[in-house]
């Protein structure tokens, strides 16, 4: 456990909210100008601006969830009944979620998050150890005061959540979701929402193999495709492409030329984001008319160029050094135009 997080660092984001670096990867889980921020404007707002409508409820796809900024905007923002799968390879990410000063302001969503996450005693007793390991070394101040009841509880009822509850809401809710019959049903917040999260923690190419169901929104944030191309392939992309109903939408901070390619070239719609008029992300559906904002002719330009050679990785098992190798080689043979070259041009 002491070194659990030793490869990682937690960062306070310009907007107050929690982010982290990954000095492995050497990449950032999230933007150091607001991790919240961020993903109501690159992940959310899209929704919004689509114009979607998904009646009742929606069904999420999470690829990299990391500490759940996406989905928990999600819940907190869409006025639907929901349900997740949320993809992530670090179990202790997906753990600390509900507990991060996160800048939403919504207990009954953290509540439901902590019993929805928290379903078996292996994973409680984890979350106790990852809370002894922050407050030993100084990170407790990126935790919400949730993080402390929820370690009070689990010691104020001898280390176990097999007991009755009492008056402690936290342990109320977890105690309930974790031993009632209807825990699967879904858990119930404030406004009458119900929300269900279903956590896969393995890599997202192994996964979404084995997963059947079809979503409305799917999120894929993971590390860029310069430091790690593997959920960037055209063959992942086609795994996702074949979870997707006919009016979902594919969102991504990504703007990779690469990206968008190979996005094309599954045959789907591709557009942009935008903030303050600067191209943000991309967005991808089989329904035009939920593209707001086309790609343009010089994105066009650039994706026939050298720089929309696409990741490849057929047998969706490939090492990242290897997949940046095998796309390095096809560059280097292509008689595409260079985007040095097209960029004299345009």
């Amino acid at each position: 456990m002491g070194n659990v997080f030793e490869e990682k660092e937690f960062i306070k984001t310009s907007d107050g909210s929690t982010g982290l670096y990954n000095k492995e990867v050497k990449d950032i889980y999230h933007s150091k100008t607001g991790a919240y921020s961020e993903a109501l404007e690159k992940f959310i707002n899209p929704i919004f601006l689509s114009g979607i409508n998904f009646g009742d409820e929606v069904r999420i796809l999470d690829i990299c969830y990391g500490i759940g900024y996406n989905t928990k905007c999600a819940i907190d923002k869409l006025n639907v009944n929901l349900e997740a799968d949320i993809l992530e390879t670090d179990k202790s990410l997906v753990l600390i979620s509900p507990f991060i000063k996160d800048n939403i302001d919504n207990d009954s969503l953290k509540l439901s998050l902590i019993s929805e996450i928290y379903k078996n005693e292996e994973d409680i007793k984890y979350g106790i150890e990852l809370y002894k390991y922050f407050n030993e070394f100084g990170y407790d101040k990126f935790f919400s005061s949730l993080y402390s009841a929820f370690y009070s509880f689990y010691n104020n009822t001898g280390n176990t959540f097999a007991l009755p509850c009492n008056n402690n809401s936290i342990l109320h809710n977890i105690y309930y979701n974790y031993i009632s019959d209807s825990m699967n049903k879904g858990v119930e917040i404030n406004n009458n929402k119900k929300i269900k999260i279903n956590t896969h923690i393995q890599d997202a190419r192994i996964t979404l193999q084995k997963i059947n169901n079809s979503y409305d929104i799917i999120f894929l944030d993971a590390f860029s495709s310069k430091k790690d191309p593997t959920l960037w392939t055209i063959h992942f992309l086609n795994l996702i492409k074949q979870k997707m109903k006919p009016n979902s939408l594919l969102i991504s901070y990504s703007k990779s030329t690469a990206f968008r390619s190979a996005l094309i070239e599954l045959g789907f719609n591709v557009g942009k984001t935008f903030l303050n008029n600067t191209d943000m992300g991309t967005v991808a559906s089989f329904n035009k008319h939920l593209i707001i904002n086309p790609l343009d002719d010089i994105d066009f330009k650039l994706i026939d160029s050298r720089s929309g050679i696409t990741y490849k990785d057929p047998s969706l098992s490939l090492p990242p050094t290897q997949i940046l190798l095998n796309r390095n080689s096809e560059i280097d043979i292509s008689d595409r135009i260079s985007r040095t070259k097209l960029s004299k041009i345009l």
